[in-house]
């Protein structure tokens, strides 16, 4: 072969490489693009205002779903009835065509995991807190301050009230 030919067929290999590549990247962004996620709006305290795919608080609003909307029904004109005019027809009012609503909040199948996971959380903090000979708080240097016995109490309280919060 000549040298020639040796470099037709390398672009020829590189163009069909780049080809396949660009198949591959346009086959993956039209995956991504029917997954769609719900969006929240929720504001802290301190009036900054946030927005998530999960409420953060008891005050998120639900604001958007990106999920793709189902393929338009397509509405035949219905037959005239017997003894319908066609003036009666033409006078009719359209028939109101049914928009989904997005959902207000989370599903209650959605709420009983988050409920569960939450239960276990307590649960294992619980279990830490019995377990653990010293309890301790990391301030704002980055430092432990190991907590006194009261503190402790107080925790191992607020542990034992999450569980009888969360778990049935």
């Amino acid at each position: 072969m000549s040298r020639g030919a040796l470099l037709d067929l390398a672009t020829s290999t590189e163009i069909t490489n780049v080809r396949i590549a660009l198949g591959t990247l346009f086959l993956a962004l039209l995956g991504t693009a029917a997954f769609g996620a719900d969006v929240y709006r929720s504001t802290a305290p301190d009036g900054s205002v946030s927005f998530s795919d999960r409420p953060q608080g008891a005050d998120a609003q639900f604001v958007f779903s990106a999920t793709p909307s189902p393929a338009p029904r397509s509405t035949a004109p219905s037959a005239p009835t017997r003894g319908a005019t066609a003036q009666n027809a033409a006078t009719a009012p359209p028939e109101a065509s049914v928009s989904p609503t997005p959902p207000q909040g989370p599903s209650s199948a959605e709420l009983r995991e988050q409920r569960q996971k939450n239960c276990e959380i307590a649960r294992e903090r619980q279990e830490r807190y019995t377990l653990s000979r010293r309890l301790f708080r990391t301030n704002d240097a980055g430092e432990r301050e190991f907590l006194d016995d009261a503190a402790v109490a107080e925790a191992n309280s607020k542990a034992a009230a999450d569980v009888e919060d969360w778990c049935d």
